[in-house]
């Protein structure tokens, strides 16, 4: 029996001596924005200070810089695995285990995930608590990506959050908003990015936001693409295996968090949320056309800093721990996804129907979800003479409809491939950007094709992330062209087939000629003086009947049209052999079905 109490006690001494050097470990390894009790986020010099004393701590931590941003600062790149080899983006792949992603600050001012992931790499690499993740995950941490916006600093830079004190800027030196730059690629840091993302194809992509919008009980919501935009071997992975898992973990840790939050009228909350799907502009999107799961977080604006930052932890560790127990399914369900579209590029039978666009089915057939929100009512405004939208602290819970099924509005047949005139250089360093795979024609060749003839283009008045975006109708045409030698050509048997159908197709959303990389063809560049057109307006009416009444018919149902003599004259020269036959005709062509090209890889 003293044996007993003896041991009793040693261990109670033992276990009690562990405690408090743990305890006291934890306090010499508390980050910037625990010591501060979360009023401050600590500036790029202070967090590589602590990431590189981490680093000399632990062999789990690797420090690497994809690069220099326009202010001249090193971008860092955080790369934690159990194996030094793994720091090896080829040697990582072939490892066995599933790539994680973090990406904090796109926009600087929402840093709440690079605290967070301070917190998760000191307890993960140094206090070893949950280093068994690195067991079956190879962890990729940027701190914060839009580093020049993070810098800028200031007490007033985001109205509507509650702490911390000081934050970053939601654009980079350029005043490029990043999470729109994932298609164009406009940015340097999108160019470091896309360069480091396609070296190292993570499994999984996590980016972490602090939202605007509503005031609701939730500390944190969340988004992830799981309609028909998701490869079905990802969206059945998601669907069946991933998301409940996630829901009943945060849950467990009395964590409240709900799907992102968007009303469907901006000032009832009753007509229900609304989900669907965005351009690939935006990251998590942009995730999807590379067949990988992205998953947004978005932490609550008005809760405070310290509970935002503590949510954004919980929930990044359900995601880890949910991707270390499923790490073989997902990186199969990835894998099948890679291996579908190299298989329908390859296969370019016209069957592969890819959508391009979607819009969300407002019916009645949606799902239902309890709202834990304020009470809240609305008055009149004598400042906006709108309606102003005021919130108690009173819950309100209630059952409300969530739209979030999407069908297809534009949708085309996969092509063998693409080919691009060699002389559009910029196109084609946005393609390279991508790792779009390209070749190039050893000879000049002459082609059966397909390509878009535009019609009533119309440009945005104001700019848009640095570019006048353009509307267009478009028809598609069929011709016989000569291409010739070094043309590119983009064959689809390759996993990022689905990007480069988004940059090429004229109706996807984040098209290159929507973004202005074409503007050239829609101008006019030959014209003809008017006393001559005057005379060949009149012999070609003289020559073709039909042509007279059309002129004449539009004359009487264009008042616009017929005050303006230029268009009049115009109208002929249109439809003379001296026309520019190319004006509106899109540059990049398609070839629909697999053919023999004589091709070698461009380097």
């Amino acid at each position: 029996m003293r044996n007993l109490f003896c041991f009793i006690i040693s261990s109670f001494i033992i276990f009690s001596t562990y405690a408090l050097f743990s305890q006291e470990k934890k306090e010499r390894w508390l980050t910037p924005a625990e010591i501060s009790n979360f009023q401050e986020t600590p500036r790029y010099a202070e967090t590589m200070n602590f990431l590189r004393n981490m680093e000399r701590a632990s062999k789990s931590i690797r420090i690497m810089n994809l690069g220099k941003t326009p202010e001249g600062r090193m971008l860092p790149l955080i790369v934690v695995t159990s194996k030094t080899i793994e720091v090896n983006p080829s040697k990582a792949q072939s490892s066995g285990k599933a790539i994680v992603l973090i990406q904090n600050g796109i926009h600087a001012g929402e840093i709440d995930g690079k605290d967070a992931c301070l917190m998760l790499l000191r307890d993960m690499c140094i206090l070893k608590e949950k280093e068994y993740l690195l067991d079956k995950i190879i962890l990729l941490i940027l701190p914060f990506y839009n580093l020049d916006g993070h810098e800028r600093v200031g007490v007033y830079n985001r109205i509507n959050q509650n702490g911390p004190r000081e934050m970053g800027w939601r654009t980079t030196s350029q005043n490029l908003n990043l999470n729109r730059d994932y298609m164009k690629a406009d940015a340097p840091e999108t160019r470091m990015w896309l360069k480091m993302f396609n070296e190292w194809l993570p499994d999984f992509f996590i980016d972490c936001h602090v939202t605007d919008g509503a005031d609701y009980q939730y500390v944190i919501t969340y988004a992830i693409s799981d309609q028909m935009n998701v490869p079905w071997s990802v969206r059945n992975w998601i669907k069946n295996e991933f998301l409940s898992s996630i829901q009943t973990s945060m849950s467990q840790k009395n964590t409240l968090m709900s799907p992102y939050i968007l009303w469907k009228e901006e000032h009832d909350v009753t007509k229900g949320l609304i989900g669907g799907v965005a351009p690939p502009r935006f990251s998590t999107e942009y995730c999807v056309l590379q067949n990988r799961p992205g998953f947004l977080i978005e932490s609550h604006m008005l809760k405070d800093y310290q509970s935002r930052v503590n949510a954004t932890y919980q929930l990044l560790v359900s995601l880890l721990e949910k991707i270390h127990s499923d790490a073989g399914k997902l990186r199969l369900a990835v894998r099948e996804a890679d291996e579908e579209i190299i298989s329908a590029g390859e296969t370019a039978d016209g069957t592969f129907s890819l959508p391009l666009d979607y819009e969300l089915e407002m019916n009645e057939t949606n799902d239902s979800l309890l709202y834990l929100g304020y009470q809240y009512h609305l008055e009149k405004s004598e400042v906006s003479n709108g309606t102003w939208i005021q919130f108690s602290n009173k819950p309100a819970n209630v059952t409300i409809p969530f739209f979030n099924t999407v069908k297809p509005t534009v949708e085309i047949q996969l092509p063998y491939a693409y080919i691009i005139p060699k002389q559009w250089t910029k196109v084609i360093e946005i393609l390279q950007a991508h790792t779009i795979r390209l070749n190039r024609l050893t000879r000049e060749t002459e082609l059966e094709v397909e390509t878009y003839k535009f019609s009533q283009p119309k440009w945005n008045e104001r700019p848009y992330e640095g570019r006048h975006t353009v509307n267009f109708k478009t028809e598609k045409i069929s011709e016989r062209k000569l291409f010739p030698e070094g043309s590119l050509v983009v064959l689809m048997n390759q996993r990022t087939a689905k990007v480069a159908a988004h940059l090429f197709e004229p109706q996807a959303p984040d098209a290159l000629v929507r973004w202005g990389f074409f503007d050239a063809v829609f101008e006019q560049k030959e014209y003809g003086e008017s006393y001559v057109l005057e005379k060949l307006a009149r012999e070609m009416m003289e020559k073709d009947a039909a042509l007279k009444k059309e002129f004449e018919s539009k004359l009487a149902s264009d008042s616009s049209f017929a005050k303006n003599s230029y268009e009049r004259l115009n109208f002929f020269y249109k439809k003379s052999p001296y026309w520019d036959y190319r004006k509106d005709v899109y540059p990049v062509a398609r070839i629909p079905k697999k053919i023999v090209l004589p091709l070698e890889l461009k380097k």
